[in-house]
């Protein structure tokens, strides 16, 4: 039996996490159109809704079997110019509606300029789709998450603050290593895989730019991508 190389399952593990997060989502939704479906409306509607909602939960778990089996990692990676502030204003709009679930508001702020880095746009999008699922997850209900891009000292610099239960020292510490769960829990029973932010890490690193975060212990975190700004063509 020809045995699987290593790139194989890293590719496999990079795309069950993709599809967690994307199943996750789905699954959300689902939750909002079941609450806005009217008791008495269609039942045929309400019933297919049951039925995506239990498909969408099987797959999960199936994701979920191969993220905790397999190393992670990534596939290969493109490189075009890109506005860091855009690909997060447009994960922001996915998760604007999830987040009003928990009475969450998440505003978004680009900087002053345009910014330009040369990027993965897929690869980019997942970093920050990563911190603001999490954003969401450990967000306390009625509280605010703030999602700011700047320029600073040659690099666009994404930060996406929440007003959780924030990371103690002996979780800072171990805070990007791969299937590690942390003590903070979500707010809302959402589930956890202890891979996202291990795979974001190495994501933004082979993107060329580093992912950081600073927290306070029962005051919040703020989780920060950055990349090279481009400046090619820049007068």
């Amino acid at each position: 039996m020809e045995s699987v190389s290593a790139d194989d399952r890293q590719r496999s593990v990079y795309s069950a996490h993709a599809f967690n997060n994307y199943l996750l989502l789905v699954s959300s939704m689902i939750e909002l159109l079941q609450r806005k479906t009217h008791p008495r409306g269609d039942t045929d509607v309400t019933r297919w809704l049951g039925l995506l909602k239990r498909e969408t939960n099987r797959m999960t778990i199936a994701a979920r079997g191969v993220l905790t089996s397999t190393p992670d990692a990534f596939p290969p990676l493109l490189s075009e110019p890109s506005s860091l502030a855009d690909l997060a204003e447009s994960v922001c709009v996915v998760y604007r509606d999830v987040a009003r679930q928990k009475r969450v508001s998440v505003k978004c702020k680009g900087p002053a300029k345009p910014d330009r880095v040369l990027t993965d746009r897929v690869a980019a999008a997942a970093v920050l789709d990563n911190l603001l699922s999490n954003a969401v997850k450990y967000s306390q209900v009625g509280t605010a998450i703030s999602v700011t891009t700047t320029i600073r000292h040659g690099e666009v610099i994404c930060s996406v603050i929440d007003h959780g239960p924030g990371l103690s020292e002996a979780d800072q510490a171990q805070l990007f290593q791969h299937g590690v769960r942390l003590s903070a829990q979500p707010t809302a029973g959402e589930s956890s895989t202890g891979y996202g932010l291990a795979i974001a890490n190495d994501l933004a690193n082979a993107l060329g730019g580093r992912l950081s975060c600073t927290s306070v212990f029962g005051h919040g975190s703020c989780f920060s991508f950055a990349l090279p700004l481009d400046q090619t063509g820049v007068d």
